[in-house]
């Protein structure tokens, strides 16, 4: 009861006792609170998003290597996996590590070239040195050959 009525006479302990009831810096706190959580929600939408584009190049080079097999089928599956790293070029990604493999099987008598692609997904931002995730994107193509 002292305590209160001493606070009382100063100016600073009237600004003391005032501060329970003050709602002014509320919203900047409430913002200091939501603002990294938003921050942090925004970041991660824009690493899937990039990880959606490389996966979606990667079919496309695929899809599109499979097609140049289909009306070239004398051509060896070296020259159809460097096609597919053609494509990717041309669709002006710049992203070194994908690898595109073709191989050729044959299933009751149909031969098939198989391309695929593979790239070790990295994260351009790593949060407080937490290991970064280790996503393996593939992507996978296959088309029937013609016989000559």
């Amino acid at each position: 009861m002292f305590f209160t009525r001493t606070l009382n006479k100063t100016r600073l302990g009237k600004a003391f006792l005032a501060l329970p009831g003050c709602r002014r810096a509320a919203t900047a706190i409430e913002f200091g609170f939501v603002f990294p959580i938003f921050l942090v929600m925004l970041m991660f939408i824009v690493e899937i998003g990039r990880a959606l584009w490389i996966k979606g190049t990667m079919q496309y080079a695929c899809e599109e290597a499979a097609r140049y097999a289909l009306v070239n089928p004398s051509f060896s599956t070296t020259t159809i996996a460097t096609y597919a790293n053609t494509v990717l070029t041309g669709t002006g990604m710049n992203v070194s590590g994908i690898t595109f493999t073709a191989a050729q099987d044959t299933t009751n008598g149909v031969t098939f070239m198989t391309v695929s692609g593979s790239y070790a997904f990295q994260t351009l931002i790593s949060l407080y040195s937490v290991n970064q995730l280790d996503v393996t994107l593939t992507a996978l193509a296959r088309s029937p050959q013609n016989a000559l």
